[in-house]
């Protein structure tokens, strides 16, 4: 599933937390909505661990709901879930909402 929210310029992609790792979640993301190839982007690991961002797809959440991480990458504020929902928000944007629900990281 993919979509961007007109409203707050967020795209979010969910992806299949058992085939896929985090950090390669986050780089086809980029890679779509900048329509570049993902080679032609900077390295994720120059921005953050991918160890431990690969790692956050296996957490199950706790009880008070999923787990968050959030970083900059190539210029965009990009949210991370547990729940495998990968949020970007353009530069510029004061916040990156990750769900629908009404959560949101400032």
């Amino acid at each position: 599933m993919e979509s961007l929210s007109r409203e707050s310029e967020t795209y979010r992609a969910r992806y299949d937390q058992d085939t896929t790792s985090t950090s390669i979640a986050v780089v086809a993301a980029m890679a779509n909505i900048l329509g570049v190839d993902p080679l032609e982007l900077d390295q994720l690991y120059h921005t953050i661990n991918t160890d431990a961002l690969d790692k956050l797809g296996q957490v199950q959440g706790t009880p008070d709901g999923a787990v968050d991480i959030s970083f900059p990458f190539e210029g965009y504020a990009i949210t991370v879930s547990s729940d495998g929902v990968v949020a970007l928000s353009p530069p510029d944007h004061d916040r990156t909402c990750v769900r629908d629900t009404g959560v949101t990281n400032e």
